[in-house]
């Protein structure tokens, strides 16, 4: 649980923590029939149903030490549920509202093929620093440790008579781009990385000596050791006690990532409240360091979905995710000198900047350059076009919740206008004809008048046979061309003569009178709602 209690909670442990743990059994079955001593991970049921008081005596049965549910939101416990577990002897974990299934397991299985490593004395699980210290000790030299990605956890105080690579390394908190360029390039990361022992490496011109050894839960590499000498070469026995350091590094480095993955969705939901208006501004403010009486504003940020040409056989773009779009956004923030943290959202990103400046003219040229660098950033990282919202500027956090919803009016408007003229990013002020549009839009759609027999619905139920969609198409955009015929014809990319035919064709079917002010209205309104549909769908 020491090494789980990020991902996990304890429900009930009827006979304590002290019991041991033989494996992970991921119930998929009618019946678990699981083996004793395994924690069972109930995917997919409910913790207040029947079936979960059932698997648990199940598993009472067949003596697992604990069954792992989903987080019981709100509401009062089940407490047939805990009857059950007190009765079999089994305990009930609970996962944590942040994580998912997948970061359950992989936690999980990670613990238990690390929990039985050695300890070292007097050093915390987790306190990297202590760790570092002792391991200095243990092998003789000055030790980094360090992430996957070559950041420093931590390191040893001993800085006596070591070189310039590791004093730079320690000073930037990550190993210089130059020297990781040269270990990829050599081949010696990623050897690093398959080998199982340490490797002890001489020095060699300008590569001072060193000894390193990757740190596994598993096959999962958790990050890596590093020992520089210090004043005299670094003694044969060191490999073997790299080793060692190896195997009682890995719970230390597993409870610092899931404490750290916690922290982090800590700060996400801090996001998330502030952008909803609920929860504590103060408490949002301390996890997400934003001062919470500064002008702040948010971005909303969207990829522009992916146009397939034909043939069908064309390979589609890869969606971008939202958790990705919101690291990439909120790290060009970062490059630029704005603080600011983000969350992924159902349409894409949102991007809280706090402590801009207090002159709203210039905080607002400021965020008004920073979205379309933002914008044009993305876009070139993406290979689609990016749209950015941004939202109005508010005097403190307490009010991100408004800059949000203009943020958002602003992103939908974007992304449904046909203008070739529309910027990439944008205020609502700027897209005041679009965002009423909007407006209009939504309300006849919540108010919908009697339109089955409208032109415009008879044509789309038409144009829904193989071969006749291009028919709203070309209705579209005569409308949109003011009756222009060669320009609409232009737009669509076919020729004059295909473009007559196929507006003739449209008119005859729905019974359009193109000389009537009123049915062109309607019929542009009508053709409006649908590519709104069809946006969000998308």
């Amino acid at each position: 649980m020491a090494l789980a209690e990020a991902v996990v909670e304890v429900g009930l442990a009827p006979l304590g923590l002290d019991v041991p743990v033989t494996g992970l059994d991921v119930f998929d079955r009618p019946e678990p029939g699981t083996d004793q001593g395994a924690l069972v991970v109930a995917v997919g049921v409910d913790p207040r149903s029947e079936h979960a008081v059932a698997l648990v005596r199940a598993a009472g049965r067949d003596r697992a030490a604990a069954v792992v549910f989903r987080e019981e939101g709100a509401g009062p416990p089940n407490g047939a549920l805990r009857d059950a577990a007190g009765g079999a002897g089994t305990a009930l974990l609970f996962r944590r509202s942040w994580a998912d299934w997948a970061q359950l397991i992989g936690t999980l299985r990670a613990g238990l093929a690390v929990a039985e490593e050695a300890e070292v004395a007097n050093v915390p699980l987790g306190d990297l620093e202590a760790l570092a210290e002792a391991l200095a000790a243990l092998v003789g030299g000055a030790v980094t440790i360090e992430s996957p990605d070559s950041r420093v956890l931590a390191y040893s105080s001993n800085n006596r008579d070591v070189d310039d690579i590791r004093r730079s390394t320690i000073l930037a908190r990550r190993v210089p781009p130059e020297r990781r360029a040269a270990m990829r390039e050599d081949g010696f990361l990623a050897l690093l990385r398959r080998t199982p022992g340490a490797l002890h490496r001489r020095a060699d011109g300008t590569a001072p000596e060193r000894a390193a050894v990757a740190v596994r839960a598993g096959e999962e590499v958790l990050g890596s050791l590093w020992v520089a000498p210090t004043g005299c070469p670094l003694a044969p026995t060191v490999a073997e006690a790299l080793r060692v350091a190896a195997r009682i590094a890995a719970p230390h480095l597993l409870h610092d990532r899931a404490r750290r993955a916690g922290q982090h969705e800590l700060v996400l939901e801090a996001v998330r409240a502030l952008l909803a208006g609920r929860g504590s501004v103060d408490l949002s403010a301390a996890r997400t360091g934003l001062p919470p009486g500064e002008p702040c504003a948010v971005l909303a940020v969207a990829v522009a979905p992916a146009v397939v040409p034909a043939p069908a056989v064309a390979v589609v773009p890869a969606p971008v995710g939202g958790g990705r779009l919101a690291r990439s956004a909120r790290a060009g923030c970062a490059r630029r000198g704005h603080p600011a943290v983000a969350v992924a959202a159902g349409d894409g990103a949102r991007v809280l900047l706090g402590g801009l400046e207090h002159d709203p003219r210039r905080a607002a040229g400021r965020l008004s350059r920073l979205a379309d660098a933002l914008a044009a950033e993305l876009t070139e990282e993406f290979g689609r076009p990016v749209r950015i919202g941004v939202g109005e500027i508010r005097p403190g956090l307490d009010r991100a919740a408004e800059s949000a919803r203009t943020a958002g009016q602003a992103l939908r408007a974007l992304r449904l206008g046909r203008s070739p003229r529309t910027p990439p990013a944008a205020r609502v002020g700027e897209l005041a004809d679009t965002v009423a549009l909007l407006s209009v839009l939504d309300t006849l759609r919540e108010h919908p008048a009697p339109a089955q027999d409208c032109s415009v619905t008879r044509l789309a139920a038409h144009a829904a046979k193989p071969g006749e969609e291009v028919l709203l198409d070309t209705l579209r955009a005569y409308l949109e061309h003011a009756g222009d015929s060669a320009r609409a014809a232009t737009a669509l990319g076919v020729p004059a003569s295909t473009f007559r035919y196929r507006r003739q064709k449209a008119e005859k079917l729905c019974g359009i009178d193109l000389d009537d002010p009123d049915a062109r209205l309607l019929a542009q309104l009508q053709l409006r709602l649908l590519a709104l549909a069809a946006a969000e769908r998308e």
